[in-house]
């Protein structure tokens, strides 16, 4: 439900702040007090076109801000949330739109800086709006078949179907791939194959060629490694008097007649000795490895060769033998796949015919099942448009067939007739003000608890009407109240009277500047209002009348929804 709508700065408007209440909401004031800038104030954070003309003269911005409270959202805007990364906060979601003097606007949700674009979709499934404004769901033909299917309890149908299509399309694309043109398939079997034996002739290793460039940089550093290890043994071991073995043996002599006077040097004479023996280790590694190291030219021939052979399939096919790996086994499939292509497109056709004869009837029988609710709508708002001064008028939910799709085999449109012996047209294409605002109401009371949309708002709604269709219209907005919030521009004292929360709207002019301000109204103060309503006077008469309409309406509808 919509709770604050916070506006600044915004045409007539210096700075208000209102506070929603779940259930029936009016707003009501003089012609010209500015409920119409309310109204435009909401389209304005729930995405519309921006201007700067809005802009209060004397001010740099306009702000408008919507906050929406929700336990759960509706599956729809649960999804647009989703993606895009949008994320209620304790349970509340934060819309905002700002707009400069100079016509620059910026959009926010949940804090974060939006496109106007996503502020708009998220809008459409925050509030609908009925009278000459935007975000009217029921008039968009894509949103009529979801609507439907909620009334007639075929959604799940409708879900199996769309799963049902979904899987064929996907066989089809399979079998239009495999039954592309022989000689193009034939053309990339023969290279894949070709790819293969090139992989295969080279027998890869995981992680040979670390060890081709290990052997590679010994061989060519033969001389230089063979140079520095006899020169180092020669130092360790052969050297006359300064080999380091004579050196180490001199200074252990001196040391083991030091542990003869005292036992301490005991322990430095068994470090010398393992000194020695670790010098003897080294200096016979480098005696060992002087002797071994031989090569064999062709060795250095073969290796060279066989590191640009790798070096040539990595650049083909993959950055390391790993890879290169990796792609033979894909490609391997890929060749099994095209050699056992007529068996898989036979299994595949197989497949789908049966798929196709299954999907088609579950289609038929959902048709079935669509127009048999299609029927009941008609009569439901048929009847309920008679009850709200539209005599004559006829509601016809138009069924087309049409090839199966993800939806079925139906395509859907709701048409009206809004007088008798008019030709039914679509929805969209009906009169505009208070008549397309009573048709949307006698159509979100049939569609009450299918419509997921929490919001609705009513403009004009009263253009026309009085007496008792203006209690039939009252009874309406009662009755959708207790499943959506309702909030409701009127000049009927019939439909304020039974509202649970009054709103006034005034225009003052002080000190030449004029300001709309937003009340909410109770007690006696709403009997004003009332009597205001009836006759734009507050005599005796007209206060009486109005102290017994809300006692009469107000009274019944509360105890309504106690029983509720």
């Amino acid at each position: 439900m919509l709770e604050t709508l916070r506006i600044q700065n915004y045409a007539l408007i210096d700075e208000v702040e209102i506070d929603f209440r779940q259930g029936f909401n009016v707003l009501t004031g003089e012609t010209g007090a500015g409920k119409s800038i309310l109204v435009g104030a909401l389209n304005l954070v729930l995405g519309a076109r921006a201007a700067a003309e809005v802009v209060r003269e004397g001010g740099s911005r306009a702000q408008v801000e919507a906050v929406f409270r929700m336990e759960r959202p509706p599956r729809r805007l649960a999804r647009l949330l989703k993606q895009h990364a949008i994320s209620l906060e304790e349970g509340c979601l934060l819309l905002s739109r700002v707009v400069g003097a100079d016509g620059r606007s910026k959009a926010y949700a949940a804090g974060s800086m939006v496109p106007v674009g996503v502020l708009a979709e998220i809008g459409d499934e925050l509030v609908d709006f009925h009278g000459q404004h935007e975000h009217q769901s029921l008039l968009k033909a894509e949103c009529q078949l979801d609507l439907l299917d909620a009334f007639g309890g075929t959604e799940a149908a409708a879900e199996a179907v769309g799963g049902q299509v979904e899987r064929l399309r996907s066989i089809e694309q399979e079998i239009r791939r495999l039954e592309a043109d022989d000689r193009d398939r034939t053309r990339q079997l023969e290279f894949l194959r070709f790819e293969l034996n090139e992989i295969d002739a080279a027998g890869l290793q995981s992680g040979e060629q670390e060890e081709i460039r290990s052997r590679l940089s010994l061989i060519t550093n033969a001389e230089k490694i063979f140079n520095l290890a006899t020169h180092a043994h020669t130092l360790l071991y052969e050297g006359n008097e300064t080999a380091a073995i004579d050196v180490i043996d001199a200074a252990s002599r001196e040391i083991d007649a030091l542990a003869q006077i005292n036992e301490r040097f005991k322990v430095l004479s068994q470090l010398m000795a393992d000194v020695r023996a670790q010098l003897e280790a080294v200096a016979d590694e480098l005696r060992v490895y002087t002797t071994e190291l031989e090569f064999d030219p062709e060795e250095l021939e073969r290796l060279n060769a066989r590191n640009a052979l790798l070096g040539t399939l990595k650049r083909k096919y993959g950055a390391t033998i790993e890879d290169i790996l990796a792609y033979r086994d894909r490609i391997a499939g890929e060749i099994e796949q095209y050699e056992h292509r007529d068996e898989r497109l036979e299994v595949l056709r197989r497949e789908h015919a049966a798929l196709e004869t299954e999907t088609l009837q579950a289609a038929r029988l959902l048709s079935q099942k669509r127009k048999t609710a299609a029927r009941r709508l008609d009569q439901q708002v048929t009847h309920a448009l008679q009850e709200l001064a539209m005599k004559g008028g006829s509601f016809d939910t138009q069924i087309v067939p049409i090839d199966l799709c993800s939806h079925g085999v139906d395509r859907v449109e709701f048409l009206l007739a809004a007088n008798p012996g008019e030709k039914p047209k679509p929805l969209r294409q009906v009169a505009s003000g208070g008549e397309i605002s009573r048709i949307m109401l006698a159509l979100k009371a049939v569609f009450a608890q299918a419509d997921q949309i929490p919001t609705l708002i009513f403009d004009e709604i009263d253009a026309g009407v009085g007496g008792a269709v203006a209690r039939h219209v009252a009874e309406k907005l009662q009755q959708l109240a207790r499943s959506h919030q309702v909030i409701c521009i009127t000049h009927l004292s019939q439909i304020a009277a039974v509202a649970d929360a009054h709103f006034s709207v005034s225009k003052k002019t002080v000190n030449g500047r004029t300001t709309t301000k937003v009340e909410p109204v109770d007690t006696e103060q709403r009997i004003h209002e009332l009597a205001r309503l009836l006759d734009g006077s507050l005599s005796d008469v007209s206060l009486q009348h109005a102290r017994s309409l809300l006692k009469e309406t107000g009274g019944s509808s509360v105890e309504k929804r106690k029983r509720k």
